[in-house]
């Protein structure tokens, strides 16, 4: 059994965020990013109150954070979601708790719909989102390209069941 403390993420977490992020760089098959951003483009780019990390014998083991969609008024409760776990610490239930712990959390402050958008290949996180109630809207066909392959992507939608 985990025995993992979630804390809200800091500046001070970035080092282990960027590696985790890294190794889903890496992996070719996770995330458009081709490089991890400094830490001040990730601070703009995450809502300060929405974003935590897991910690297992001082060392951050994931990560969890939502981003606004749109900028736009009436748009406030849409964001984006965005989940990491170390890649020697899949497959262990971490996905699953931190998938709850930013739901209860985000409910808790008036979102109202969290997306993700997944390539198709990353069947895990695929049914870790439907098992928390997303729902696939559609896939994007040859939506985007990484290192000059076409890409589609899933876009998936969890509707709060509370607002």
């Amino acid at each position: 059994m985990l025995q993992i403390e979630i804390q809200h993420l800091e500046q001070r977490h970035y080092p282990d965020i960027a590696r985790i992020y890294q190794q889903a760089i890496d992996a070719g098959n996770i995330t458009l990013a081709t490089k991890t951003s400094t830490w001040e483009e990730w601070d703009k780019d995450h809502l300060p109150a929405m974003r935590f990390v897991a910690i297992e014998n001082n060392v951050v083991i994931g990560w969890v954070a939502l981003s606004p969609v749109l900028q736009r008024t009436g748009y406030q409760g849409v964001t984006e979601l965005s989940i990491y776990i170390d890649q020697h610490h899949q497959g262990k239930g971490l996905g699953k708790i931190l998938m709850q712990h930013i739901i209860d959390r985000s409910e808790k402050a008036g979102i109202w719909t969290i997306m993700s958008f997944i390539f198709p290949e990353n069947e895990k996180s695929i049914a870790l989102h439907l098992k928390f109630g997303f729902r696939l809207l559609g896939t994007q066909h040859q939506v985007a390209q990484l290192k000059g392959i076409w890409m589609d992507n899933c876009i998936l939608e969890r509707r709060s069941t509370l607002i």
